[in-house]
């Protein structure tokens, strides 16, 4: 990638955002922060989700937040490999959504508003690695990457 522009550089800062947000998040969750679980109307059903939360859930949840905050910054350094990181955060997060549909019940205990907004992060994850893709396939003269 020889000069960034200037729409993906707002993209790559605004998925560095979403996926420090997110990094905060997890920390606040599974600290059982009371005042981060006030502050945003968790009850105890919520708080109950996230004690003892499995390890298969937990390492799907941490490989997304890695590799979707690491993916901007790879491409604010001009890395070609960006994309596949990006692609990786949203399986990642594919998956973490299935493991808490299926296991941990999630439509059970989380509101659809919250449900709609992961799934909107799912979708805005993966159409920033079809950004990334497209812009190293147009460096690279649409060979194979």
């Amino acid at each position: 990638m020889k000069k960034l522009k200037w729409h993906g550089i707002l993209f790559a800062l605004f998925m560095l955002f979403i996926y420090i947000m997110g990094t905060y998040d997890l920390f606040m969750m599974l600290s059982h922060n009371e005042a981060y679980y006030l502050n945003k109307g968790y009850g105890e059903s919520i708080h109950n989700y996230f004690t003892d939360y499995p390890a298969p859930g937990l390492i799907l949840w941490v490989g997304n937040l890695v590799s979707g905050s690491i993916a901007p910054i790879l491409y604010l350094l001009k890395n070609k490999c960006a994309y596949k990181v990006t692609y990786a955060s949203f399986l990642f997060d594919l998956f973490l959504i299935l493991f808490g549909a299926t296991f941990k019940s999630r439509s059970r205990v989380f509101d659809i508003t919250i449900i709609c907004f992961d799934i909107s992060i799912l979708v805005i994850t993966f159409l920033f690695g079809v950004y990334l893709h497209l812009q190293v396939k147009k460096l690279c003269g649409n060979r194979e990457t």
